[in-house]
């Protein structure tokens, strides 16, 4: 196969982590470099637009790696080397400026996602990248000098190193999924991968009724009885399951549970999630609430006595599930017993868990390429020298907060100014 081009530098994938990467490399190199950004599809950057329902939570002010998961502890150094600040400085330094929003949040001042993606590409622009799109590369080859690719049209390209950043399976219908295939061929493994932040689907017949409602609350993820992490915020209804952020930030367990039945790589035999919805307050202050409401409506009926403090499907399915059929009882025929059923119910609503939504509905991938097999913070590959990793593909995933974007911003930020930097230092040699 003839090689069509030569580069000094290919990064493969066109998303956030390629897009930063593939900046920081030609800013570097400068005249002197030849840098190429590959994507399979027509154009770059189409799950970045998508981001923060089109305005883009791009990072987040507390950003460290205790908000993430997977191998998190073995990449703190990327976290050390570049901060929430630095990545705002970057992004100032290519014309995109943001603001801060609720929870340290950080979105575009003018709040649409297309802006980042314009900075990033005109950034690259700016010096001299070229971005080559509908350009799947189908197989890769470490060679003395460098590598060789070979795309999908049957041309080729070489490039001195190589930035892998082509992202996992998460949200398929809008990005790729070559990434982790093309570090396998040159030597590197995965972990499991599941998907992450994501809807946690429970029996049908416990949410059927309450589609489409939103309450606030606290969620709990049980394995085996037992608490693994808690959320606050607000829950969300659906016909399969239960949605919204708090419950995100528990779909990684769930997912887990599914697929291997353990959680947290343990055994696992029973997976719940426990719902507060009374979260402000004491189970004793929810017996006083119950207690006071049935005094006051004697005669209504027990499934709509919280009309009141909960929204209204929500109260009556409660009381069902905490008192079945004697749901349809009088008010007053509500004792002492059964109150504290109702509110041991109102403070701790089991949900079983089944599993997840699938990887089409997922916004980031859990699990990837170990971190173990890649030199931190430098970002090259363990396993293939002049090969570097960056974003989704390897196991690190954060939570809902412009976490997971910050992580492909500050290991493309890593990866891209390694390899540079090994450019400029072989062309001094």
């Amino acid at each position: 196969m003839a090689i069509s081009q030569k580069v000094d530098i290919a990064i493969v994938g066109g998303g956030a982590a390629g897009l930063m990467a593939a900046g920081q490399a030609a800013k570097l190199l400068g005249d002197k470099g030849a840098v190429a950004l590959l994507e399979g599809a027509p154009r770059v950057g189409k799950k970045l637009l998508a981001t923060g329902n089109g305005r883009c939570n791009l990072t987040n002010l507390d950003a460290q790696d205790r908000w993430y998961h997977g191998d998190s502890a073995l990449a703190k150094a990327v976290f050390s080397q570049f901060s929430p600040a630095d990545v705002l400085r970057e992004f100032e330094s290519m014309g995109l400026y943001c603001q801060e929003e609720e929870q340290g949040r950080v979105y575009p001042k003018n709040g649409q996602a297309s802006a980042v993606l314009d900075a990033l590409r005109l950034f690259f622009q700016k010096y001299h990248g070229q971005e080559i799109c509908d350009s799947p590369v189908t197989e890769v080859k470490k060679q003395k000098n460098g590598y060789l690719l070979s795309l999908a049209q049957g041309q080729s390209l070489w490039a001195r190193k190589l930035i892998l950043a082509q992202g996992g399976k998460a949200s398929p219908q809008i990005s790729s999924d070559q990434g982790v295939s093309l570090a396998r061929q040159l030597g590197h493994s995965e972990t499991q991968l599941f998907p992450g932040l994501v809807q946690v689907t429970v029996p049908a017949a416990l949410v059927r009724s309450l589609k489409g409602v939103r309450c606030p609350g606290k969620v709990r993820f049980l394995a085996d009885g037992h608490t693994v992490k808690e959320e606050e915020g607000e829950i969300q209804f659906t016909e399969r399951g239960l949605s919204g952020v708090c419950v995100f930030q528990l779909s990684r367990f769930a997912s887990e549970y599914a697929s291997a039945h353990t959680v947290l790589g343990n055994p696992c035999q029973k997976a719940e999630i426990a719902v507060d919805l009374f979260p402000e307050l004491s189970f004793p202050d929810v017996c006083d609430l119950i207690r006071n409401l049935s005094q006051l409506y004697p005669e209504l009926p027990m499934r709509e006595l919280l009309f009141g403090v909960l929204p209204k499907r929500v109260g009556q399915q409660v009381m069902v599930a905490a008192l079945a059929e004697k749901a349809g009882d009088s008010a007053k025929n509500l004792t002492g017993p059964l109150m504290k059923t109702v509110a041991k119910t109102a403070k701790s609503w089991i949900f079983p868990v089944t599993g997840t939504l699938s990887w089409t509905n997922a916004q980031v991938t859990a699990g990837g390429i170990p971190v173990s097999e890649v030199w931190v913070p430098s970002m090259e590959s363990r396993l293939s020298s002049g090969m570097y990793l960056a974003g989704e593909q390897l196991n690190v995933d954060g939570d809902c907060g412009g976490f997971n974007l910050h992580w492909a911003w500050i290991s493309g930020m890593a990866a891209g100014r390694s390899a540079a930097m090994a450019i400029k230092e072989e062309s001094h040699d």
